[in-house]
């Protein structure tokens, strides 16, 4: 017999719409809610047992009701998404349902990263000095007395939207104005205005992959290495997993991260915890609660043999799951990224590069005739290419010249024939990786 899966949202391409895709290949059922369907692409073609359902997602009890209304009608056997920003509604539709899922309560610390530093350092582990910021003057008093460089950031977004370093005053305050202003993110939810600014954590970024069994029960999966753009904009460029890091270190990362876990309540589920090592120990930046992005599960894959996204589902499902390596390879992804504004005609070499030795995936997440620019965040990535292998240097090689070989062609608005009505770039609207 087939299970019921109920979607509150996902990412509109990347692991939620593999998700999307395994769960109809293997004979279940997927009801995805969402309020505007047409903006995910793997819902434009009709298929067998998936039904799409306009719903404000953004309208708890709302939601809730319908949610209620599809269980009565045909029971729902799990409640998820891979959208960051529907990580506390499905924890309570969840709960509502009596469904396995992560704590609500927990889902809404991680998401909200203010509280979630008071959680952490209340339980003793270190976090970078931080405000939160609602109000001009506020600004103005707290960009005189902190030290820079700092860190500006929404305290609840995704995809690294917003994220900016600072270098003085001026420029805090005005980019404080540019957060404050915004009153809805890319998913129409309702914005404080409120702003979070950090002291600058230096050293290292490493994300650590976890899936927690029960409360205080957490496995860790591996460690990944990740690359970022250069100040002042904190974008991922690409990933390595597992890092090459001394095994001290990551017996130290595994343990500071199942601290933290414990310290917000954490008691179900994958996670995906980005950690800066600096010289004066290890700090927690952001507990995701939910699976990594970034294409993060697909290099566990290749890398180890474990199917984080099979195991999410059994576990979702009560059933017992299975994170026992199969090998012990590397994999790395690196992202494609344009080096100019303008209109996206084309990306060559594409089917050439999918045949070169080492090469387990290439991607493409824009279509001809989109405006895309250089990344500011996430959603600005044009697509990826994973490389795997058990040499580390040739597989971090073979994905640094498969990607170097995409020719990508940008056209200025007056050479585009399609000109203003080509497809917009809207920010992180697409969330291609998040």
């Amino acid at each position: 017999m087939s299970d019921h899966f109920l979607f509150i949202e996902s990412n509109t391409t990347g692991t939620g719409v593999l998700a999307v895709r395994r769960l109809l290949e293997r004979g279940d059922r997927v009801t995805f809610l969402a309020r505007s369907p047409e903006k995910y692409p793997v819902l434009a073609t009709p298929l067998p047992r998936l039904a799409v359902v306009r719903q404000d997602t953004n309208d708890l009890p709302a939601l809730l009701r319908r949610a209620e209304e599809i269980h009565r009608r045909e029971r729902v056997d799990a409640a998820l998404t891979f959208s960051e920003f529907y990580v506390p509604a499905a924890a309570e539709v969840a709960a509502r349902l009596g469904l396995r899922q992560l704590a609500p309560a927990a889902a809404r610390v991680c998401r909200h990263k203010p509280s979630m530093r008071e959680a952490l350092r209340a339980a003793g582990l270190e976090t970078p000095g931080f405000w939160v910021v609602a109000s001009a003057a506020e600004a103005v008093r707290v960009a005189a007395t902190i030290t820079y460089p700092a860190v500006v950031k929404p305290p609840a977004d995704s995809s690294s939207k917003g994220v900016r370093l600072v270098r003085d005053a001026e420029e805090l305050l005005a980019h404080f104005d540019r957060l404050h202003a915004q009153r809805v993110n890319d998913r129409g939810q309702r914005l404080s205005g409120e702003v979070l600014i950090e002291t600058l954590l230096e050293g290292p970024e490493v994300s650590v992959e976890t899936v927690t069994l029960a409360p205080g029960e957490t496995r860790v999966i591996g460690v990944t290495a990740k690359h970022l753009s250069p100040p002042p904009l904190f974008v991922e460029t690409g990933h390595d997993f597992p890092a090459a890091i001394p095994e001290d270190l990551r017996e130290r990362l595994a343990a500071t991260v199942a601290a933290a876990l414990v310290a917000v309540g954490f008691d179900f589920g994958p996670a995906h915890t980005e950690v800066r090592c600096t010289t004066g120990g290890l700090v927690v930046v952001e507990i995701n609660p939910r699976m990594a992005g970034g294409m993060i599960p697909e290099l566990v894959r290749h890398a180890t043999g474990i199917d984080l996204l099979m195991a999410f589902f059994d576990q979702l499902l009560g059933r017992s799951i299975d994170l026992v390596p199969r090998r012990a390879e590397i994999a790395s992804i690196r992202f494609l990224l344009a080096g100019r504004s303008g209109y996206l005609a084309g990306v060559d070499g594409i089917a050439q590069a999918r045949r070169l030795p080492g090469v387990r995936e290439v991607f493409i997440g824009k279509s001809a005739g989109t405006l895309v620019r250089p990344a500011e965040e996430a959603a600005d990535r044009l697509g990826y290419v994973i490389a795997g292998g058990t040499d580390r240097r040739q597989v971090a090689a073979v994905a640094g010249e498969t990607l170097r070989s995409l020719r990508i062609h940008i056209e200025s608005a007056v050479e585009h024939p399609a000109g203003a009505r080509a497809t917009e770039h809207v920010g992180g609207a697409s969330e291609l990786f998040s």
